[in-house]
Protein backbone atom coordinates (compact mmCIF):
# COMPACT_ATOMS: atom_id res chain seq x y z
CA UNK A 1 0.00 0.00 0.00
CA UNK A 2 1.49 3.58 -0.96
CA UNK A 3 1.35 5.70 1.24
CA UNK A 4 1.03 9.96 1.37
CA UNK A 5 -1.13 11.72 -0.41
CA UNK A 6 -2.27 15.52 -0.90
CA UNK A 7 -3.04 17.57 2.43
CA UNK A 8 -0.97 18.76 5.15
CA UNK A 9 2.08 17.28 6.92
CA UNK A 10 2.33 15.79 10.02
CA UNK A 11 5.53 15.18 11.88
CA UNK A 12 5.21 11.38 13.66
CA UNK A 13 7.60 9.77 16.12
CA UNK A 14 7.76 5.74 15.38
CA UNK A 15 9.10 3.69 18.83
CA UNK A 16 10.09 0.45 17.84
CA UNK A 17 11.53 -2.54 20.20
CA UNK A 18 13.82 -3.88 18.60
CA UNK A 19 16.76 -0.91 17.80
CA UNK A 20 18.50 -3.40 15.07
CA UNK A 21 14.81 -2.43 13.02
CA UNK A 22 15.14 1.09 12.57
CA UNK A 23 17.06 1.51 9.43
CA UNK A 24 14.82 -1.17 7.69
CA UNK A 25 11.54 1.18 9.04
CA UNK A 26 13.42 4.09 7.76
CA UNK A 27 14.64 2.66 4.40
CA UNK A 28 10.75 1.50 3.79
CA UNK A 29 9.39 4.79 4.44
CA UNK A 30 11.72 6.24 2.38
CA UNK A 31 11.22 3.93 -0.75
CA UNK A 32 7.45 5.45 -0.18
CA UNK A 33 8.53 8.73 -0.60
CA UNK A 34 7.99 9.78 2.96
CA UNK A 35 10.75 11.94 4.69
CA UNK A 36 12.45 10.10 7.83
CA UNK A 37 15.24 9.36 9.95
CA UNK A 38 16.66 7.09 12.60
CA UNK A 39 16.47 9.57 15.63
CA UNK A 40 18.09 6.92 18.47
CA UNK A 41 17.73 3.52 19.30
CA UNK A 42 14.25 2.19 18.59
CA UNK A 43 13.43 5.80 17.53
CA UNK A 44 12.24 7.22 13.63
CA UNK A 45 10.95 10.63 13.07
CA UNK A 46 8.99 11.10 9.61
CA UNK A 47 6.40 13.50 8.14
CA UNK A 48 3.68 12.62 5.97
CA UNK A 49 0.27 13.84 5.22
CA UNK A 50 -1.39 10.10 5.40
CA UNK A 51 -4.06 10.29 7.68
CA UNK A 52 -3.38 8.74 11.46
CA UNK A 53 -5.62 5.20 10.67
CA UNK A 54 -4.24 4.87 6.94
CA UNK A 55 -0.24 4.84 8.34
CA UNK A 56 -1.79 3.10 11.09
CA UNK A 57 -2.48 0.21 8.80
CA UNK A 58 0.14 0.24 6.94
CA UNK A 59 2.51 0.37 9.88
CA UNK A 60 0.88 -2.72 11.16
CA UNK A 61 1.23 -4.74 7.82
CA UNK A 62 4.93 -3.65 8.06
CA UNK A 63 5.38 -4.75 11.98
CA UNK A 64 3.58 -8.32 10.26
CA UNK A 65 5.98 -8.81 7.91
CA UNK A 66 9.44 -8.23 10.34
CA UNK A 67 7.94 -9.12 13.26
CA UNK A 68 8.34 -5.78 15.19
CA UNK A 69 6.26 -4.33 17.60
CA UNK A 70 5.92 -0.49 17.34
CA UNK A 71 3.87 2.77 18.82
CA UNK A 72 3.07 5.62 16.47
CA UNK A 73 2.87 9.07 18.26
CA UNK A 74 2.18 12.56 16.88
CA UNK A 75 5.18 14.38 17.58
CA UNK A 76 3.57 17.32 18.48
CA UNK A 77 2.02 15.27 21.15
CA UNK A 78 5.07 14.16 22.48
CA UNK A 79 6.69 16.39 25.94
CA UNK A 80 10.17 16.69 24.25
CA UNK A 81 12.97 14.95 26.33
CA UNK A 82 15.45 17.39 24.67
CA UNK A 83 15.62 20.34 22.47
CA UNK A 84 15.80 19.49 18.91
CA UNK A 85 19.30 20.26 17.97
CA UNK A 86 19.76 23.59 15.80
CA UNK A 87 19.82 23.45 11.94
CA UNK A 88 23.81 23.95 12.27
CA UNK A 89 24.26 21.84 14.81
CA UNK A 90 27.54 19.58 14.13
CA UNK A 91 26.42 15.51 12.98
CA UNK A 92 26.22 13.17 15.44
CA UNK A 93 29.04 10.91 16.45
CA UNK A 94 27.09 7.33 15.17
CA UNK A 95 26.18 9.66 11.67
CA UNK A 96 30.10 10.32 11.12
CA UNK A 97 31.03 7.16 11.83
CA UNK A 98 29.12 5.36 9.26
CA UNK A 99 29.97 8.15 6.73
CA UNK A 100 33.49 7.48 7.49
CA UNK A 101 32.69 4.10 6.83
CA UNK A 102 34.11 2.52 10.34
CA UNK A 103 31.04 1.01 10.87
CA UNK A 104 27.55 0.14 9.33
CA UNK A 105 24.26 1.06 10.28
CA UNK A 106 23.26 -2.16 11.53
CA UNK A 107 26.68 -2.17 13.78
CA UNK A 108 24.95 1.56 15.14
CA UNK A 109 22.15 0.27 15.88
CA UNK A 110 23.07 -2.73 18.22
CA UNK A 111 25.77 0.14 19.70
CA UNK A 112 23.07 2.42 20.20
CA UNK A 113 20.99 0.06 22.31
CA UNK A 114 24.02 -1.33 24.03
CA UNK A 115 25.19 2.46 24.92
CA UNK A 116 21.60 3.02 26.54
CA UNK A 117 21.39 -0.67 28.01
CA UNK A 118 25.23 -0.27 30.06
CA UNK A 119 24.84 3.41 30.65
CA UNK A 120 28.19 4.20 28.68
CA UNK A 121 28.87 6.04 25.84
CA UNK A 122 28.39 5.35 22.13
CA UNK A 123 32.49 5.50 22.06
CA UNK A 124 33.21 3.58 24.65
CA UNK A 125 30.85 0.52 23.25
CA UNK A 126 32.57 0.68 20.00
CA UNK A 127 35.81 0.95 21.39
CA UNK A 128 35.10 -1.56 23.72
CA UNK A 129 32.98 -4.15 20.69
CA UNK A 130 36.33 -3.64 18.58
CA UNK A 131 34.17 -2.25 16.02
CA UNK A 132 36.46 0.65 15.85
CA UNK A 133 39.72 1.74 17.15
CA UNK A 134 40.72 4.94 19.62
CA UNK A 135 42.33 6.82 17.32
CA UNK A 136 39.13 6.81 15.04
CA UNK A 137 36.55 7.85 17.56
CA UNK A 138 39.21 10.54 19.23
CA UNK A 139 39.68 12.38 15.73
CA UNK A 140 35.96 11.80 14.54
CA UNK A 141 34.91 13.39 18.19
CA UNK A 142 37.09 15.98 17.23
CA UNK A 143 35.94 16.57 13.86
CA UNK A 144 32.20 16.74 15.87
CA UNK A 145 32.76 18.60 17.96
CA UNK A 146 35.23 21.20 16.25
CA UNK A 147 37.90 20.89 19.03
CA UNK A 148 41.66 19.64 18.48
CA UNK A 149 42.99 16.24 18.40
CA UNK A 150 46.05 15.81 20.88
CA UNK A 151 47.65 12.49 20.63
CA UNK A 152 49.10 12.35 24.31
CA UNK A 153 51.19 9.07 23.19
CA UNK A 154 53.40 10.84 21.09
CA UNK A 155 53.33 14.20 22.24
CA UNK A 156 53.21 13.73 26.25
CA UNK A 157 52.31 15.49 28.92
CA UNK A 158 54.11 18.31 31.00
CA UNK A 159 53.97 16.36 34.57
CA UNK A 160 53.83 19.46 36.53
CA UNK A 161 51.07 20.65 34.91
CA UNK A 162 49.26 17.36 35.00
CA UNK A 163 49.48 17.49 38.75
CA UNK A 164 47.26 20.12 38.92
CA UNK A 165 44.61 17.90 39.32
CA UNK A 166 44.88 14.94 41.63
CA UNK A 167 45.04 11.79 39.95
CA UNK A 168 42.39 10.12 41.13
CA UNK A 169 39.88 13.18 39.41
CA UNK A 170 41.77 12.54 36.33
CA UNK A 171 41.65 8.47 36.07
CA UNK A 172 37.72 9.26 36.75
CA UNK A 173 37.22 11.72 34.45
CA UNK A 174 39.39 10.19 32.05
CA UNK A 175 41.41 13.30 31.45
CA UNK A 176 45.00 14.35 31.69
CA UNK A 177 46.08 18.16 31.44
CA UNK A 178 49.26 18.05 28.80
CA UNK A 179 50.30 21.91 28.67
CA UNK A 180 49.66 25.61 29.40
CA UNK A 181 47.73 27.29 26.47
CA UNK A 182 47.83 31.32 27.01
CA UNK A 183 46.08 31.92 30.22
CA UNK A 184 44.36 28.50 30.26
CA UNK A 185 45.36 24.72 30.21
CA UNK A 186 44.81 22.12 27.33
CA UNK A 187 43.30 19.38 28.76
CA UNK A 188 42.75 16.07 26.94
CA UNK A 189 39.52 14.06 27.64
CA UNK A 190 38.73 10.81 26.37
CA UNK A 191 34.71 11.82 25.99
CA UNK A 192 34.67 15.91 26.09
CA UNK A 193 31.02 15.64 26.19
CA UNK A 194 30.52 13.73 29.26
CA UNK A 195 29.52 17.31 31.48
CA UNK A 196 30.64 15.11 34.68
CA UNK A 197 33.99 14.97 33.99
CA UNK A 198 34.22 18.70 32.32
CA UNK A 199 32.41 19.68 35.71
CA UNK A 200 34.87 17.44 37.83
CA UNK A 201 38.10 18.98 36.30
CA UNK A 202 37.26 22.40 36.16
CA UNK A 203 37.06 22.27 40.01
CA UNK A 204 40.68 22.37 40.34
CA UNK A 205 40.88 24.06 36.79
CA UNK A 206 38.53 26.99 36.43
CA UNK A 207 40.14 27.85 32.70
CA UNK A 208 40.78 25.13 30.40
CA UNK A 209 40.98 24.67 26.70
CA UNK A 210 39.38 20.99 26.02
CA UNK A 211 40.88 18.48 23.74
CA UNK A 212 40.32 15.12 22.55
CA UNK A 213 42.82 12.35 23.39
CA UNK A 214 42.55 8.36 23.58
CA UNK A 215 41.34 6.87 26.66
CA UNK A 216 44.45 4.15 26.85
CA UNK A 217 47.13 7.28 25.97
CA UNK A 218 45.43 9.13 28.50
CA UNK A 219 45.90 6.32 31.68
CA UNK A 220 49.50 5.10 30.07
CA UNK A 221 50.38 9.22 30.67
CA UNK A 222 48.85 9.00 34.20
CA UNK A 223 50.73 6.26 35.19
CA UNK A 224 54.12 7.66 33.90
CA UNK A 225 53.29 10.81 36.16
CA UNK A 226 53.17 8.89 38.73
CA UNK A 227 49.24 8.42 39.66
CA UNK A 228 47.02 5.60 39.62
CA UNK A 229 44.42 4.34 36.99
Amino acid sequence: MAIGSPGTAQRWQVTLDRADAVFTLRDALRSHGIPADAEGPGVVRLETDKPRAELEQWLGSWMGANRVHARLDAVDALPLLLPPPPADAPPRLGELLVRKGFITEAQLAWALTESRSRSEMLGVVLVRSRMIFEDELARTLSEQLDIPYVSVGRIGVDRAIARMIPAEVGARAAAIPVRPSGDAVLVAFADPTDPGALDAVRTHLPRIDVAVGEISDIRLAWQQVGGRV
